[in-house]
């Protein structure tokens, strides 16, 4: 599971595109399925999917059961870029994270950011799936393997790989500043 902000948020639309090439490939190579899971309405999300052309299934979870159940930091609707938009995190909004399972239910990996300034509130600083998957491996060997790699997913990285959404994300910046 690949918790994720919103289809608004440019720091998760280029998450989603890392998560959707090799990663995805060789998460169903070794028997598994990739499902993105996020707060936002269905209405928020209908069209995330088509415009990102992802190959894996994108859920919206409003109540946040499934954000608790994995020890995902929720920010409260006040608190969210979406905080005024009615029907929007109507119970807060799941942070990023990732989660694995193995066929009985055992967690393989998790990851899940702290919410702070350093990271915009959460949006920044997320591993990079060539990070995550020798951990997965690993715990698939029923060995365990420390997440390694100081490549994040942050501004720089959005900057060099994926300019639209930096463009998006520095716009925001640029707003929230006037």
């Amino acid at each position: 599971l690949v918790y994720f902000r919103g289809a608004w948020c440019p720091f998760c639309q280029a998450y989603l595109q890392e998560l959707n090439g090799e990663f995805l490939a060789k998460v169903r190579a070794a028997g598994g399925e990739l499902i993105g899971v996020t707060s936002q309405s269905a209405e928020g999300v209908a069209t995330l999917a088509a415009d990102q052309r992802l190959d894996f299934r994108i859920v919206s979870e409003p109540a946040n059961a499934l954000a608790k159940a994995h020890r995902v930091a929720l920010t409260p609707k006040a608190e969210t870029p979406l905080a005024e938009v009615p029907g929007e995190y109507v119970n807060g909004m799941a942070q990023p994270a990732v989660v694995a399972f193995d066929r009985d239910g055992r967690e393989l990996f998790h990851w899940a950011i702290d919410p702070n300034t350093m990271n915009l509130g959460g949006a920044s600083d997320r591993p990079l799936p060539a990070d995550i998957w020798p951990v997965l491996e690993a715990a698939l060997s029923g060995e365990t393997k420390a997440l390694e790699g100081t490549t994040k997913l942050d501004p720089g990285y959005l900057a060099a790989h994926y300019p639209k959404q930096h463009a998006a994300f520095e716009a925001w910046v640029a707003a929230s500043q006037s």
